[in-house]
């Protein structure tokens, strides 16, 4: 019998009365649980294994495959179920989880990332546009894509007026640097890299590069958040190499429902 707090990041009902579910737990990573009987109203497990619910879960192994005993809800995070673009970019964050951490793959830093995400999301403490710039940007950090933020890749150079962000390699290269390459290349290497203010430059330093308790210390509005998350979304796609129905579907539904 092994029992751990998980997330539940997918459910899908089986029949009339029961559940798959897709849970992160910080030990054994992203796992398949089947419970029996928990489409019923009055079952115990109903509230623990609806998506998003972070619960405690006790459940056992047979032949390879997991069979839930029983469950107690821990945060059902009640505050998303009530906005679709919060639906929407939970869906999105728990796609992120599925597709990229692995069963048996210890994932507690992106544990702690979702769970701490979905706190704030439910209680509307950020903007739904600055939570996913930063989710996207430290989730790619915790499955091994960390940006290099610590200066020009080149000279080494801290700051400048602008720096310029490097998709592929997640580098930085400064404003003289970045001319010399351009030159070099000409108009095929604009696309791939991305003009970063000090403002977006500090943001994404600090989601990077800092303990996870400080990966919220911060507020970023107008003109720095939109570029902050047109630069994590594309930095995001490209180290994934993976495209996400649920992204095209929070920017559908966001735009529609302001």
């Amino acid at each position: 019998m092994i029992t751990t707090k998980g997330i539940v990041i997918s459910s899908r009902n089986v029949n009339e009365n029961d559940r798959n579910v897709t849970i992160i737990t910080e030990q054994l990573g992203v796992i398949d649980i089947f419970a029996r009987g928990a489409q019923k109203m009055t079952a115990s497990s109903n509230s623990s294994t609806q998506l998003f619910a972070y619960s405690e879960f006790c459940f056992n192994e047979r032949k390879g495959r997991y069979f839930l005993e029983s469950a107690k809800p821990v945060s059902i995070f009640y505050g998303i179920r009530s906005d679709i673009v919060k639906v929407a970019l939970a869906s999105y964050f728990a796609e992120l989880v599925r597709y990229a951490v692995m069963a048996l793959q210890p994932s507690e830093e992106t544990m702690r990332l979702l769970l701490n995400t979905l706190h704030f999301l439910s209680e509307g403490t950020f903007s739904c546009a600055q939570l996913k710039s930063i989710f996207e940007l430290r989730f790619v950090c915790c499955v091994g894509h960390t940006p290099l933020l610590l200066g020009c890749r080149e000279c080494h150079k801290y700051d400048d007026d602008f720096m310029f962000f490097v998709y592929k390699d997640g580098s930085l290269l400064c404003g003289g640097h970045y001319y010399i390459y351009y030159s070099a290349v000409g108009e095929e290497y604009y696309p791939v890299t991305a003009r970063i203010s000090r403002t977006v430059l500090h943001a994404m330093r600090t989601i990077c590069l800092t303990d996870m308790k400080r990966v919220f210390s911060f507020k970023i509005t107008g003109d720095s958040l939109d570029s902050l998350g047109e630069i994590t979304e594309t930095y995001l796609l490209t180290q994934l190499d993976h495209h996400f129905k649920t992204l095209d579907f929070y920017n559908e539904v966001k735009d529609t429902n302001p």
